[in-house]
This record gives structure tokens, sequence and C-alpha cells, in this order.
């Protein structure tokens, strides 16, 4: 799956707790807006910046999967995870794990996502 947007988003929250999952999130703008939550869980590896003027998250090469690989070793997929790279046309980070998936909502920053609960961050 490939997801594009030229949002801010922000790395909101990971967990290594309950399968490892990370959700970067682009907040509401103003009150009437939408905020999009994407979500990846099964995490087994990431290499992601706090922060994105824009993003696209695609599905790796077979070439970026062999340089994950080589730097990180081969459990990294050793559960089928895919690679999820952020970049369009280059390599800027990467997430290992299970399915990118995307919501978008009218939901209050301060509410959850709707994925799986993620403990709280006290």
């Amino acid at each position: 799956m490939e997801y594009s947007s030229d949002r801010h988003f922000t790395a909101w929250q990971y967990t290594v707790a309950h399968h490892s999952r990370i959700l970067l999130r682009s907040p509401r703008r103003t009150a009437s807006d939408t905020r999009i939550d994407l979500h990846v869980g099964g995490v087994s590896a990431l290499l992601i910046r706090p922060s994105y003027r824009g993003i696209t998250v695609r599905g790796g090469t077979d070439e970026e999967k062999e340089r994950v690989t080589e730097i990180l070793g081969p459990q990294v997929f050793a559960r089928g995870e895919r690679l999820h790279v952020i970049g369009e046309d280059r390599m800027t980070g990467f997430i290992a794990g299970g399915p990118l998936e995307h919501r978008e909502t009218r939901a209050a920053d301060s509410e959850p996502s709707g994925f799986l609960p993620m403990p709280p961050t006290e």
C-alpha cells in the first residue's frame, strides 16, 4: 500500500509493548479540519525522523530490502514483515512491520487513534 500527503506528520507514539507499534499523526490544523493517523503494527525495525513536512510511504523495492538486511540482519524480516519506505524517489526512512494502515477523522488530537490502544505515556 502506498500513502502520500503534503500535510505535516509527527512521530506521535511508539511502543515496544503489545507487538511494537508506531503511530504517525497529522494533527488537525483547525477545529473543523481532519486528523490523519498512519499506523504500523508488528514493528521489527525502523529509522524515522521526528517529523515530516509532507510524506510518502511506499512498499520497499527488493534492493531497499537488501540494504536494510545488510545493515540490520535477516531477523528484521523473519516473520514476514513488510518494508515501508518513507520517501517518494529515495529512502529517507523506513518501517519494517505489518501492513500500513491509515485513518482520517475529525477526532480531537488528544483522542485515541482507533487502532489498537497504545499504552499510556505518562
